[in-house]
């Protein structure tokens, strides 16, 4: 299996899209996953007139697909075939289609190693080595890297894989408070006080505004603080876990903090409210002014809250004081999984291919700010469509930690124990590194509970 963090130079060199025009570019990596030597002419024939059937979790994809299922191209090249597509399709209902034996065709936005390795999904190395669309060369390399677990390729990479990492502000807001939106906090201590000064409660005591959710978003998962605070939770190679490092006490320590100044009782009431959701919402409803989230917030925040985009800026994502010399980034691939018991694999990757042609491509950036890894299309992104979108498609040469997210087999069950241990640290239940232990050992048993490969 391929490592879960590599160095900068072995990783991916982001050119300056804006200043220069170029596609993203990649360096060889002495991690890459096996390129198909031998190619067929063509991928598998689809059936004529069948109906392939699609789920994803998104909620907000569908006016994207609306209006690509509608063109003349996406009909010339489907065919006489029909996509059933579903979105808002949640794990629950994923895992239920599964056991039942009936699932779609194909799903996207879900636990993509886990539902690999447990046999649901297929193996896609076959029908990419006949595809004229789905190319190496053609992907940002961590991308195609990512893909991969062992010579197994375990989906096909589309609709949205790019840069995760980013701390996207209200500049409006900043200067409200008498921040400096010029310069935003690069440190959790700065990023700390920045919260302190944005957070305001009513003559009652309710929280009406704040800084930061340290556990909102993508700094909501494991992977993201632990290349924070410098270390790796899960070895790749090894199979080892690594959750009780007195870093990760150190971590739940620190953001416990942001949470404590709001009030554990008066966040969980804010968060309670329709409209002040997790995942962006409460940052579009202004109540919510800074958040760590990847490279479509822009762009998402444009198309669903134009109003509060206007002010809205990115920066590097916090790291300790005493690594405040480190630029951490991130990326991971989105796919479109083949399921084993699905009717119609050749119709779900016919379908996936054009996902990743331009006017595909061109339409989901479009109608949901969505950006794929794609060389050739990437020539074409505007890196100032979006306030705030221009940080992340410079960021490459400079960053120094970088990683590729959602590895673990077991990746979600350990974000629902990240979940709920760090509750009980910012409301003083249990000890930093006492909740450190307990994720370690329940991570452990689970990974044995599964009949995973030990180390």
């Amino acid at each position: 299996m391929m490592k879960q963090k590599i160095g900068r130079r072995d990783f991916l060199k982001l050119s300056a899209l804006a200043a220069t025009g170029a596609a993203l570019a990649s360096c060889s990596s002495p991690t890459a996953a096996p390129a198909a030597t031998e190619a067929p002419t063509a991928a598998p024939a689809v059936e004529e007139g069948v109906t392939v059937v699609w789920w994803f979790a998104w909620g907000n994809l569908a006016p994207a697909i609306d209006k690509i299922v509608a063109t003349d191209d996406f009909k010339t090249f489907f065919g006489k075939n029909t996509l059933d597509y579903q979105g808002g399709k949640n794990r629950e209902a994923i895992l239920a289609a599964i056991a039942a034996g009936a699932p779609p065709d194909a799903g996207s936005n879900y636990d993509y190693p886990n539902l690999f390795t447990r046999g649901a999904a297929i193996a896609v190395n076959d029908f990419v080595k006949g595809s004229s669309i789905v190319k190496q060369d053609d992907m940002l390399e961590p991308l195609w890297q990512g893909s991969f677990i062992g010579e197994d390729m375990i989906g096909v990479p589309g609709l949205e894989s790019y840069v995760q990492w980013g701390l996207n502000y209200n500049a409006d807001a900043a200067q409200k408070a008498g921040l400096d939106a010029d310069k935003p906090p690069q440190t959790w201590e700065d990023t700390l006080e920045w919260h302190k000064a944005l957070t305001k409660f009513d003559s009652a005591g309710n929280l009406q505004q704040f800084g930061l959710d340290p556990y909102d978003a993508m700094a909501s998962e494991q992977d993201f603080g632990a290349t924070s605070f410098g270390f790796t939770w899960w070895d790749e190679k090894t199979n080892e876990f690594d959750l009780n490092d007195p870093l990760m006490a150190d971590l739940l320590d620190t953001c416990g903090e942001f949470i404590r100044i709001a009030g554990a009782d008066q966040f969980q009431g804010m968060r309670a409210v329709e409209g002040n959701g997790s995942w962006g919402a409460a940052y579009n409803a202004g109540v919510q002014n800074m958040i760590i989230e990847g490279y479509w917030h822009p762009g998402e925040t444009q198309i669903q809250k134009p109003e509060v985009a206007q002010y809205n800026k990115s920066t590097w994502a916090p790291v300790p004081a005493s690594r405040k010399d480190h630029k951490i980034q991130a990326t991971g691939t989105h796919f479109i999984q083949i399921f084993k018991d699905g009717k119609q694999p050749a119709g779900a990757f016919k379908m996936a291919e054009y996902m990743l042609t331009p006017p595909a491509l061109d339409a989901i950036f479009t109608e949901v700010g969505w950006i794929m890894g794609m060389k050739s299309w990437l020539k074409t992104v505007d890196p100032n469509a979006f306030p705030g979108l221009k940080f992340y498609v410079e960021t490459g040469d400079q960053v120094t930690d970088w990683m590729i997210i959602r590895r673990c087999p077991i990746h979600n069950f350990v974000v629902t124990q990240y979940t709920e241990l760090r509750e009980q640290v910012y409301r003083d239940l249990m000890t930093p590194q006492a909740a450190a232990d307990e994720m370690q050992k329940r991570a452990q048993d689970e990974w044995k509970a599964q009949g995973l490969p030990s180390p």
